[in-house]
């Protein structure tokens, strides 16, 4: 077992299974305390020196990018969905790739404004690029 010292405004003591599991522990303690000087953690375990951290760079760990919603299997699935629902045409001019168009599934309210709304099939649309790109996320044309 890992013992880790957390000394900031309050002091307290965690305990972890593993090592990694306590440095990570202390890397975001720190990364979301880098605001206060002074704040350290220390690491305590078998087989290892004590160590005092006070700065989360001290630890191999580095910040995870978010998820893309767009790369992940639940927007493939939702996109299969819309097509099923919502045929293979765009909703705007109608074209299909039956004559040459690529099809885009479009989020009605923008992500960027409605993330809320990414997941629910009822805010999706199938247009052509050209229409796609056209409405941009600034729109919130409906054309279904």
């Amino acid at each position: 077992m890992f013992s880790v010292i957390f000394d900031g405004d309050n002091r307290r003591t965690k305990t972890f299974k593993t090592l990694k599991g306590a440095q990570r522990a202390i890397w975001k303690w720190l990364k979301a305390n880098e605001q206060h000087l002074g704040y350290s953690a220390t690491l305590i375990g078998p087989g290892i020196e004590t160590a005092v951290f006070q700065d989360a760079a001290m630890l191999p760990f580095e910040e995870q990018k978010p998820i893309d919603f767009l790369q992940t299997g639940a927007w493939v699935n939702l996109k299969h969905l819309a097509y099923k629902r919502y045929g293979n045409h765009c909703a705007c001019c109608g074209k299909s790739p039956k004559e040459g168009v690529v099809l885009h599934v479009d989020h009605i309210k923008p992500r960027s404004l409605y993330p809320e709304l990414e997941r629910d099939i009822n805010n999706l649309q199938i247009l052509c690029r050209d229409c796609n790109l056209g409405k941009s996320n600034l729109s919130e044309m409906q054309w279904r």
